[in-house]
């Protein structure tokens, strides 16, 4: 099994200068979620910002192996996004982007770690309406709202998070990138 300077090391080559951290606040505040009942412990917070790096550092886990814990906004109430036995941290925090916008289709597409509230107000700056909402809407992200099927406090009209999903590009626990629809 690898050390955790060995696993910080080997993160830092697939993600850029600065997004691996391991600096006593990132630790805890990247290794909970609101549940606060467990004490954070994680060996690193690795910051991807695509795709292909995320599915770099899934390889390099199998490599290895260590164990990934996904974090968004860490909104959760269920200990999803707890890293309390050395997990490394994968924080979506920087693939906040929404890429691409087809008015005539009215979709769009983004990363795991917009912000829910972003896309109300992109929806809202285009004349359209995305009605998933939570009160943690300016925090939560919308990979966290998909993994979990977030309803919020427009369900019963509207529908959970996945009524309103077309596609997903999604990386395996294997490390390969699938693209579903």
């Amino acid at each position: 099994m690898a050390s955790s300077d060995q696993i910080i090391e080997a993160l830092k080559k697939v993600v850029e200068d600065g997004k691996v951290r391991t600096d006593e606040e990132s630790l805890n505040s990247h290794g909970k979620d609101w549940t606060k009942i467990y004490a954070p412990k994680p060996t690193a917070i690795v910051f991807p910002k695509t795709t292909e790096e995320v599915q770099a550092i899934v390889r390099l886990a199998n490599e290895m192996p260590f164990a990934l814990v996904p974090s968004g906004g860490r909104t959760g109430l269920s200990a999803g996004a707890v890293a309390s036995n050395g997990e490394v941290v994968v924080s979506f925090d920087y693939m906040n982007k929404i890429l691409d916008f087809s008015a005539s289709d009215q979709a769009v597409r983004c990363q795991a770690g917009v912000v829910t509230e972003q896309l109300q107000n992109f929806a809202e700056d285009n004349s359209l309406y995305y009605p998933v909402d939570f009160a943690s809407a300016g925090s939560s992200q919308l990979g966290g709202n998909l993994s979990t099927n977030a309803g919020g406090i427009k369900v019963i009209k509207y529908g959970m998070s996945r009524d309103w999903v077309l596609g997903l590009k999604v990386v395996t626990g294997a490390g390969e990138i699938l693209e579903l629809n």
